[in-house]
């Protein structure tokens, strides 16, 4: 608490703690099943993943905007937009998505926090390829910005 302190100063009040500490487990989790009748998981409630480079709120923002997405073309229509054709589309739309980036970051988080020389040679290799080609950079980046994929209508740059 001191260190804290002495870091931030007391130009806002008095620090003092809340609670008992409390960690919360850094491990990859993702549910079985993102639907149940009249019911949908969203961002950390179906998928927790390593908080590498924000790519959790990423997903959560995607699921968010395909929900919408969807439940608004059902209200257009007059449907019911709680149906279970609606929320298995959900389902179906994030899935792949959420899955493949919670491998993407569970196998750069365990890259990078291994010090073995063969894999440490491959990253190093590898992050020198990408600084090298461009178009491989924008691609990482526009991937990580969370501007790639099958992205609902309203997250698309041109929206």
């Amino acid at each position: 608490m001191q260190e804290i302190r002495e870091r931030v100063g007391d130009y806002l009040g008095a620090i003092a703690t809340a609670g008992q500490r409390f960690s919360y487990p850094l491990s990859l989790m993702h549910a079985q099943s993102y639907i149940a009748p009249r019911l949908a998981l969203i961002g950390d409630a179906a998928h927790a993943i390593h908080p590498i480079a924000g790519q959790g709120v990423n997903l959560g923002f995607r699921d968010v905007g395909v929900l919408a997405e969807l439940i608004a073309a059902r209200f257009r229509l007059g449907l019911d937009i709680g149906d279970a054709y609606t929320l298995s589309h959900y389902q179906r739309w994030r899935r792949f998505d959420n899955i493949a980036m919670l491998a993407v970051t569970d196998g750069l988080n365990r890259l990078f926090s291994n010090n073995i020389l063969p894999l440490r040679l491959a990253r190093d290799l590898g992050l020198w390829t990408v600084g090298k080609l461009p178009p491989l950079k924008r691609f990482f980046m526009r991937d990580a910005m969370g501007l790639a994929g099958d992205m609902p209508e309203m997250m698309q740059e041109n929206s």
